[in-house]
């Protein structure tokens, strides 16, 4: 009731989330990132948290809607990010997500947008739909195509010699990670980027060098609407708008699908 998201997930007496699920803005800066990163950690970005407002539910056949109003600010700074949160729970188990938001143009663009689970460790083995098999964003895939790919979430980080956002995949209709007979699929009418990786955000922007990085207890998956582009003006110009994360409104679909194996 604090943040209108999910602390835990259970199938078939089956564990999902390690620890409660995230509305998620935040990237480790990149290289390229490092003229906006000023403007990200000024507008408090990499200290954002969603609270609450307004929570009510309804019951549909099998299906429970529930209906939330909350906000992504840190606890100093004004509102970020308006979001009215719908999730639906259906009798299979699956869990279908719509967050409608409505940002505050005052604020920079966003690094991205989208949810993050902590998955338990064992679930590493990632199948996904899109582009692969290396990292991919909206303005960095031209070394990548479209198809189904498969690779273990330690494959999927890319180790930069300077710890930074790495691993993402642009365009994919569904990723699916499993692990000891349970599996949990993000799938979209539009399709969505995501990370899955050994690492958290903050482990990736705190340290200075791959040696020093330390593994999280969990698998974390990112399902990004969006991240922004790579290619901003560290040495160039500034990203060309059709690859920021702007928009002033947008809505962000995905269903979540857990599975077992018995």
């Amino acid at each position: 009731k604090l943040n209108g998201l999910w602390s835990r997930m259970v199938y078939e007496n089956r564990s999902l989330l390690e620890r409660p699920m995230e509305i998620n803005i935040w990237r480790a800066p990149t290289d390229n990132d490092r003229n906006i990163k000023l403007a990200w950690m000024e507008a408090n970005y990499d200290k954002a948290v969603v609270r609450a407002y307004e929570t009510r539910w309804e019951t549909a056949g099998d299906r429970l809607v529930i209906h939330t109003s909350s906000s992504v600010s840190a606890i100093f700074t004004q509102r970020m990010i308006n979001v009215e949160e719908k999730w639906t729970v259906r009798g299979d188990g699956r869990l279908d997500a719509e967050l409608c938001v409505n940002r505050d143009t005052e604020f920079p663009m966003l690094p991205r947008f989208g949810l993050r689970l902590f998955l338990p460790k064992e679930m590493s083995s990632v199948t996904y739909c899109g582009l692969g098999p290396r990292e991919s964003y909206m303005d960095k895939r031209r070394s990548s195509w479209h198809g189904c790919f498969a690779a273990e979430a330690e494959q999927m980080h890319e180790d930069y010699i300077k710890p930074q956002e790495n691993g993402s995949h642009y365009d994919c209709d569904y990723v699916k990670v499993e692990g000891t007979g349970i599996s949990l699929t993000a799938a979209a009418a539009d399709t969505f980027s995501f990370n899955v990786s050994p690492y958290t955000q903050e482990e990736l922007t705190a340290k200075a060098h791959n040696w020093q990085l330390e593994k999280s207890p969990y698998t974390v998956l990112c399902v990004d609407y969006r991240q922004n582009g790579i290619g901003s003006n560290s040495c160039g110009p500034e990203l060309i708008p059709e690859y920021r994360l702007d928009e002033a409104e947008f809505v962000f679909r995905v269903s979540l699908l857990p599975e077992t194996e018995f």
